[in-house]
């Protein structure tokens, strides 16, 4: 299945967007968008998907007739043909699933990361992966981007849990191997920032007070304030994303060089035990 031609989806937006405002343009957006994949997400609406692509960078329906020269721009430098390639590539490598893989620009209502505007972003559910992207990406940016929720999609399919069902310990090692994942394929350069923000020692301190406690908390919603932090309850920014590679990258170091097919298929149990995170 791979890579959906969703330069057709664009190209109906753009073209139909023209005369409509308003309601009538939400509409289409969740008509064209939004009905392709909702045999992926039986249990939501059009509106729920729609408002959860959204959250996750889509584009706004206020922006369709803006996009027309980012869609060129994005079709000129061939990112459908270059995220075909890595998905075939890879899916060999980690001998991974075959997941359909959604590209649609990034919104331009863009947060800053660090002083740095966002300009991609990415999502994987157990069946299906979606990324938003901007023509200011390189090419090694966008494979790497690709990689690490393909390597999601690779750990969700051996989990095989609904959302509701991952524990805390699953959310933060799904973040680490994924990044662990795009050092070992592309370097250091293109890892995350949020992987070097806390030292080790850091690292260790805040897990023993804030989250040992709490690894089988299940459902990811409930896992946010853990993943993204939240100062007020003294959870620094980032930190369950930091953790995750650092628990990843401990349990390598203990136990040497461990291909990704196998890797992604270590209960995590097993994962934390051999690293020095274990209590």
């Amino acid at each position: 299945m791979a890579v959906i031609n969703t330069l057709a989806y664009l190209n109906k937006i753009i073209d139909l967007s023209k005369e409509k405002t308003g309601e009538e343009l939400l509409e289409l957006h969740r008509e064209i968008l939004c009905t392709p994949v909702k045999e992926y997400f039986p249990n939501a609406s059009l509106e729920d998907l729609h408002f959860e692509l959204l959250v996750q960078g889509l584009f706004h329906p206020s922006e369709s007739e803006e996009i027309r020269g980012v869609v060129e721009s994005l079709k000129a430098i061939e990112v459908w043909l270059t995220i075909q390639k890595e998905f075939e590539r890879l899916k060999n490598l980690w001998k991974g699933p075959d997941v359909p893989v959604y590209i649609y620009p990034l919104t331009k209502e863009r947060p800053y990361l660090e002083g740095f505007e966002v300009k991609k972003n990415g999502v994987a559910f157990n069946n299906v992966i979606f990324l938003f992207v901007t023509p200011e990406l390189e090419e090694i940016e966008l494979k790497a981007l690709f990689a690490h929720e393909y390597h999601h999609a690779c750990r969700l399919s051996f989990l095989n849990k609904a959302h509701q069902e991952m524990e805390l310990l699953d959310s933060l090692l799904i973040e680490g191997m994924a990044e662990s994942a795009v050092e070992e394929l592309y370097g250091e350069t293109w890892l995350s920032p949020w992987t070097k923000w806390y030292s080790q020692e850091e690292g260790v301190s805040l897990w023993r007070k804030y989250f040992v406690n709490h690894l089988r908390l299940e459902g990811v919603d409930r896992h946010q304030i853990f993943l993204f932090g939240n100062e007020e309850e003294g959870l620094p920014k980032w930190i369950g994303y930091c953790l995750g590679y650092q628990i990843v990258q401990s349990f390598l170091k203990q136990n040497g060089l461990i291909q990704q097919q196998a890797l992604y298929k270590i209960p995590s149990k097993e994962i934390l035990k051999n690293t020095e995170f274990h209590l």
